[in-house]
């Protein structure tokens, strides 16, 4: 039988890869990795079936969607699908943001002592105060050197008054369908350029999404290099939605890392589900973020029009409840709030796909809309509920 040809690009929403074939088998290519840097792809025993044999990825399956007639539709890597397409990345005059390389850290004595004594100031102090960085080498550097202890991890946020990290999530993450980007945790990175994203973009004046993340990539001689993305909503780009913001850096113990796939890998986020109190903090200006310049855009069109649908919906709820694993509101139920409703449900589902939703006519009790989510859905949802007015019983 003839084994078809999974060479080519696939897509899910803007994250592209590109599987290529060399004399040594399959292998995977993200964009911005240098020549070397490939992931290679071993077969396993199931049709179709390749395994990441090493690097931060390492035990990742992918799965290759093949139809009767030999035709590659997809690619299944642990809980997404990649669409396969027609041909590379069609250029655009917006910016995707993706494939942006790590600034190279460049160290000499003087520099290296330098950030070793704030260091080992963050650790004796561990007060939580605001560091006075008065070196004369860029912030990024010096988060680059901590981040190379593995000691530490990073938060980036909007607030600079944080003296005790809570589990309460104020933001959810889509397309999750593990779970693991849902949990009711404190999120943070051992990177540490990363962070300073949500650091500088003020997600105050921007409608959608913001996308972000880092990989690390290896080579055969054991060189390591850092590929980032960063993108908001493209409507917003040229309003330049920035602003000073502070890294805060925390200690590590009660923090785990977040497997990449059920399958295997390591995502590059950590989370705590106890409070953490921050050892220090960084006060960021948007033009200490290396990559502000770089930061693209993507279409958000869909999500918005998801979301402006929810509010109609919502807006027609009379009374709530809390549920074991979610919430449940009374509408006040019309002919025209039928279609809406079945509008909304898939298009909902389409970005938070692990959500479960049920309508309920009860014969004496009217109609309720019952969502049932992940906790940090959950969360968010049941806060901007109580913002417009709503009180929960239950």
């Amino acid at each position: 039988m003839t084994q078809p040809d999974f060479t080519g690009y696939y897509k899910l929403a803007t994250f592209m890869v590109e599987i290529r074939a060399t004399n040594d088998g399959l292998t995977s290519v993200l964009p911005g990795t240098p020549p070397g840097f490939d992931v290679k792809l071993v077969p396993t025993d199931q049709p179709h079936t390749f395994r990441v044999s090493a690097g931060q990825m390492a035990g990742t399956v992918l799965t290759f969607q093949v139809e009767e007639d030999g035709m590659v539709t997809g690619l299944v890597a642990g809980e997404h699908t990649l669409a396969r397409q027609d041909g590379p990345p069609v250029p655009s005059d917006v910016p995707s943001g993706q494939g942006l390389r790590s600034p190279e850290l460049v160290l000499d004595d003087k520099k290296e002592a330098a950030f070793a004594a704030l260091v080992a100031q963050i650790e004796t102090q561990a007060d939580g105060a605001v560091l006075t960085y008065d070196l004369p080498y860029p912030k990024y550097e010096f988060l680059m050197y901590a981040a190379q202890q593995d000691k530490f991890i990073f938060h980036g946020s909007g607030k600079g008054d944080i003296d005790r990290f809570v589990t309460q999530r104020t933001s959810m993450e889509l397309n999750d369908r593990s779970g693991r980007g849902n949990v009711q945790g404190i999120y943070g990175t051992h990177d540490g350029l990363w962070p300073l994203f949500f650091a500088v973009v003020d997600r105050s004046k921007i409608q959608g999404t913001i996308r972000n993340g880092v990989n690390y990539f290896q080579n055969d001689a054991g060189d390591e290099v850092a590929i980032y993305n960063f993108s908001i909503n493209k409507d917003h780009l040229a309003e330049r939605p920035y602003r000073a913001g502070t890294l805060y850096i925390l200690p590590r113990d009660t923090f785990r890392r977040m497997p990449a796939t059920g399958e295997g890998g390591l995502s590059n986020e950590w989370v705590s589900q106890v409070p953490v109190r921050p050892l220090a903090r960084l006060t960021i200006q948007p033009e200490e973020f290396p990559f502000l310049a770089q930061i693209g855009g993507h279409d958000d069109s869909e999500l918005i029009a998801m979301q402006t649908l929810g509010k109609q919906v919502y807006d027609q709820a009379q009374q709530a409840r809390m549920l074991p694993d979610g919430f449940s509101v009374k509408l006040d139920w019309q002919a025209s709030l039928a279609q809406m409703v079945l509008d909304y449900i898939p298009r909902l589902q389409a970005f938070i796909p692990t959500a479960r939703l049920a309508l309920r006519f009860e014969p004496d009790d009217g109609v309720w809309l019952d969502f049932f989510g992940p906790p940090a859905v959950n969360s968010v949802m049941i806060n901007s509920l109580r913002e417009g007015g709503m009180t929960f019983t239950g």
